[in-house]
């Protein structure tokens, strides 16, 4: 059965979905090359607790093991399988970026460092494939989907490889630009219609505490990190995609809905 998203796309949507993609490719070519800073390891809550190192760091990643488990039990409600294999996608997303980050804070060094982007680059991934799907449709998502993840593991090979962070830098921000862009789009009807902006407003707030790390530390008394509020605001940053696939009824449950509503309408006053 066709859906709406089966739709053929202007082709004009496309052409500038990959002239976009060009453009950061270019960027992260010929751009000046970005070390990574020397002190990048140093984030500011250093506590241990029951044993486990960097503990609040760790821990704060337990939001993004709950999510995913929770869409890995909902995708049996997914009627349509070409969102169910995105929601797969986002799941397993969720569930990398939590061992990846997590086997990171234990002991952050590089090497911990690489697990905890590849983790992180699936769920990029994931996340917009999704959106593109529910504003241009399948074949874009799979275009978007399969740049990412050649972009993306690209730019960690230049990183490991060359020291050089630029590509990588380009894959989050022109990630973050696309949402935006995709945000401003209506969505095909029959789609999901995800609160993108939602999902840009919750990620560039983790940024921002990122970037606090240190500052909040000492202004909450050393009681929590910006670090560690990022996790937490980043895990929220899925959630206006998640929910409406995970909850949304299914074709078939949608269907005999309808069916029990016509029959008990028909029946006969006295009833």
């Amino acid at each position: 059965m066709r859906t709406t998203n089966d739709r053929p796309q202007p082709n004009g949507a496309r052409l500038l979905l990959g002239l976009f993609g060009l453009g950061l490719v270019l960027i992260a070519l010929f751009g000046p090359a970005v070390e990574q800073p020397s002190h990048y390891h140093a984030f500011a809550d250093q506590r241990a607790l029951l044993g486990i190192p960097h503990a609040m760091d760790v821990l704060s990643n337990l939001p993004f093991l709950l999510l995913g488990l929770y869409g890995l039990a909902r995708l049996p409600r997914i009627s349509e399988h070409r969102w169910r294999t995105l929601g797969l996608s986002l799941s397993l997303g969720l569930l990398l970026t939590f061992l990846g980050s997590s086997a990171y804070h234990l002991a952050p060094v590089d090497t911990g460092l690489i697990y905890d982007r590849l983790g992180m680059l699936v769920l990029f991934s994931a996340i917009l494939g999704m959106a593109t799907a529910d504003r241009l449709g399948f074949r874009a998502a799979g275009m978007a989907l399969t740049a990412v993840l050649l972009g993306g593991a690209t730019s960690l090979w230049a990183w490991w490889v060359h020291d050089n962070l630029l590509p990588w830098i380009v894959l989050q921000a022109g990630g973050m630009f696309l949402l935006v862009l995709l945000a401003c789009c209506q969505p095909l009807r029959g789609n999901h219609g995800f609160k993108l902006g939602a999902c840009v407003a919750w990620y560039a707030l983790a940024k921002l505490f990122e970037l606090g790390d240190a500052s909040l530390f000492h202004l909450s008394g050393e009681l929590l990190s910006g670090h560690s509020v990022k996790h937490l605001l980043a895990s929220l940053a899925v959630l206006p995609l998640l929910l409406p696939l995970a909850l949304a009824r299914s074709g078939a449950t949608a269907l005999a809905a309808t069916g029990r509503h016509r029959r008990s309408t028909a029946l006969p006053a006295d009833v």
